[in-house]
């Protein structure tokens, strides 16, 4: 894993648990874009194809799910949001 990328993620995870539950669901979806953003660029530099599978699957079924709630103004989608993110680091083995 590239390790820049995997430094950022870990930075851009870190961060995302530590947002508060007052914080706007604007903010929690830009920092759950760069997440996205950041994980896609280790797709196209790492050879582990079965991880970056799992975290790109986490991200877009489970994690969107929680996002979604956090749009909708349910607010204690958050924490349930932050726990996919702890999985997404312990996936990709950066936690």
């Amino acid at each position: 894993m590239n390790e820049e990328l995997k430094d950022q993620l870990a930075t851009e995870i870190s961060a995302f648990k530590e947002l508060p539950s007052t914080t706007s669901a604007d903010e929690i979806t830009a920092a759950y874009n760069r997440i996205i953003d950041i994980v896609q660029s280790l797709m196209l530099t790492d050879e582990d194809s079965d991880s970056h599978a799992r975290a790109w699957s986490l991200l877009r079924d489970d994690a969107y799910k929680c996002l979604a709630e956090v749009q909708e103004g349910k607010t204690h989608a958050i924490h349930e949001l932050k726990h996919e993110m702890d999985q997404l680091g312990e996936l990709l083995s950066i936690a």
